[in-house]
């Protein structure tokens, strides 16, 4: 599975230039944990996220301390350049979405743009990720038997079921066949893993002929 398959997007970007005040706007009315910035020609030079920011609120309570703090003035980061992550990792449009999990849980980051040379056109997020978990048994059901029958497996194939993110195919094939589908069933997000079992009695049956749910209408 792609990660243009579950990122997010449009994506929201600032500039080196915009403000932190508005930066920081964006980030609460939209609801998102970072922000890529982009210059003048769409590239993308950082991010600036949360932790970004959490650290301009350090500055220790002046009634608490014995011995005056030191003048503030000009010392507060006043644009995104000032307080953004230069070395910002990203992941490509072909990349898959496990590598892009796997590099999240290694950095230990958030989220991860998607990009296409130096544009950023989506977003990876943890929260992405969880969504993609989270789908609907049903629909992800429905997304594998209409992928097979695209690539002309109906005719192949038993009954298709998916519980808890486990696609089961029933088929007889236990070569090539088999391995396609499973190839193609992986490429549904939510599916988890696959698994195969021998059709009933070796009656085959077109699973586009099934429920939309694939079950067998009743």
């Amino acid at each position: 599975m792609k990660v243009t398959e579950i990122m997010s997007r449009p994506v929201i970007t600032v500039t080196p230039e915009t403000s932190i005040k508005v930066a920081a706007r964006l980030l609460v009315e939209r609801g998102i944990s970072a922000l890529p910035v982009v210059d003048a020609k769409g590239g993308l030079v950082g991010i600036m996220s949360e932790a970004d920011l959490i650290s301009m609120e350090t500055r220790a309570d002046p009634r608490t301390q014995a011995t005056p703090l030191a003048p503030t003035a000009g010392s507060a980061p006043q644009t995104v350049a000032d307080v953004m992550t230069r070395d910002v990792l990203v992941v490509t449009a072909s990349c898959e979405v496990s590598q892009a999990a796997r590099m999240m849980l290694d950095a230990g980051i958030k989220r991860v743009p998607v990009v296409r040379g130096r544009r950023v056109v989506g977003i990876v997020s943890r929260r992405d990720l969880v969504k993609v978990i989270a789908r609907r048994d049903e629909d992800i059901e429905t997304e594998v038997v209409r992928r097979l029958g695209q690539l002309g497996l109906g005719t192949d194939l038993g009954a298709v079921s998916v519980a808890n993110g486990v696609a089961t195919i029933q088929i007889d094939d236990r070569g090539a066949g088999r391995r396609l589908a499973e190839s193609v069933a992986l490429t549904v997000p939510g599916v988890l893993e696959v698994r195969f079992k021998m059709p009933k009695s070796g009656a085959k049956r077109d699973p586009r002929s099934q429920h939309p749910a694939g079950r067998p209408a009743h």
